[in-house]
């Protein structure tokens, strides 16, 4: 991450990848996009053991589903369902959704993790990751950290990149009514204009929106606003019209998905276990253009219905209350090194030293800047000699 992108507490811009293989296929053919799961959770599942990042929620639950029927038509050893915990935190209790897949799928052996504080962003399993990687992104990478111990020499699948296929889902209805499949609407009509609109015109709102947007996140310099809004709105520019387009090309380039599974990755070679993401998966991401088209697959629930419903209930794939582990990330941990710190370890061209320790200094956190909270942190902890 650059220090702009630390203060922000986002990847952001793109990279030149190269181009994936174009899967083909009829618009609207499940079996495309089937084959490219049963080929990314399998590859999974030969590693055992392998272990879903379990949490009740929508993506987790239907990859679990996935998991266990292709592990039973194989023959491979069945995935284990992998939980943290929080006892007392009923932002992040998921136990009745949790309990009702795992009755549906008929799992019975699974782990649990009870956490206290232990995965604050600078606690005792943070403040490993830290030292051993250097700054991790995104800055709850480390709340793996159990999960990934426990499938040493094996394997991990998580949900990430889900919510992000389901917004890109949503924001395809441009390309539905410009292909017809959707009729359009009163509101439409500034959507389409901001998407037809040449790029000078869109950066222009992009850059406007953004710079609002930024005066939430009071420790940034007036260098880091004016760098930032533009940079956000540079990317906003890059997204294209058109869902196959969107998920073959800008989501290929996104450092903010490199990123990520790069930091995954890194921790997953310290256990040797392979860190598995099946939504932005090439092969699946290829297989749902394909069979998306330009118009896409409509809303995320209709997508998630199109994708799951032969695993999954309807109560459970159509849900839309999602748990929150943000009171493990800042707790009286944080707290105190915050009322400690030395003011080092932040660039001060974007982050207003007096307003960021003002802004933790409140009693709570806004999530978006943990990131400089851990580089703040390293400089006032740095790693051992070895």
């Amino acid at each position: 991450m650059s220090p702009l992108e630390v203060a922000y507490g986002l990847v952001l811009g793109q990279t030149a990848e190269p181009a994936w293989p174009v899967v083909t296929g009829r618009r609207g053919d499940h079996t495309v996009v089937a084959r490219a799961l049963d080929a990314v959770i399998g590859a999974a599942l030969e590693r055992a053991p392998c272990l879903v990042s379990f949490s009740g929620g929508r993506d987790s639950s239907a990859l679990l589903a996935w998991a266990t029927r292709l592990a039973r038509r194989h023959g491979y050893d069945l995935p284990v369902p992998a939980t943290l915990f929080i006892p007392g935190d009923s932002d992040a209790d998921e136990q009745a959704w949790q309990d009702h897949v795992l009755s549906h799928l008929g799992l019975t052996d699974r782990l649990i993790f009870s956490i206290s504080d232990e995965l604050d962003a600078v606690g005792p399993v943070a403040g490993t990751a830290l030292h051993r990687h250097g700054l991790l992104w995104p800055f709850n990478t480390h709340m793996h950290l159990p999960i990934i111990a426990a499938a040493q020499g094996g394997s991990v699948i998580t949900g990430f990149g889900g919510d992000e296929l389901g917004r890109s889902s949503e924001f395809a209805r441009s390309a539905q009514v410009l292909s017809r499949r959707k009729k359009p609407m009163a509101s439409d009509v500034k959507v389409l204009g901001l998407a037809l609109s040449p790029d000078v015109v869109r950066r222009r709102v992009f850059r406007h929106r953004t710079r609002g947007l930024l005066e939430a996140m009071p420790w940034l310099t007036p260098s880091a606003v004016a760098a930032l809004t533009r940079a956000v709105a540079e990317d906003d520019v890059t997204v294209p019209i058109g869902w196959a387009t969107t998920l073959r090309e800008w989501f290929r380039q996104q450092r903010y998905f490199q990123i990520c599974q790069q930091s995954f990755a890194v921790v997953g070679r310290s256990y040797d276990v392979d860190v598995v993401h099946p939504f932005v998966a090439p092969d699946v991401l290829g297989a749902l253009a394909a069979v998306g088209g330009f118009g896409g697959l409509g809303s995320r629930a209709s997508l998630m219905q199109f994708l799951f419903a032969d695993v999954l209930p309807a109560e459970i794939i159509q849900r839309r209350s999602k748990a929150s582990f943000s009171n493990v990330l800042w707790t009286d941990t944080s707290r105190e090194f915050a009322r400690q710190w030395s003011g080092g370890g932040v660039d001060s061209q974007y982050v207003d030293v007096g307003a960021l320790r003002a802004h933790w200094s409140s009693g709570t956190a806004d999530m978006r800047s943990l990131a400089l909270l851990q580089s703040a942190w390293l400089f006032d902890h740095p790693a051992p000699d070895r």
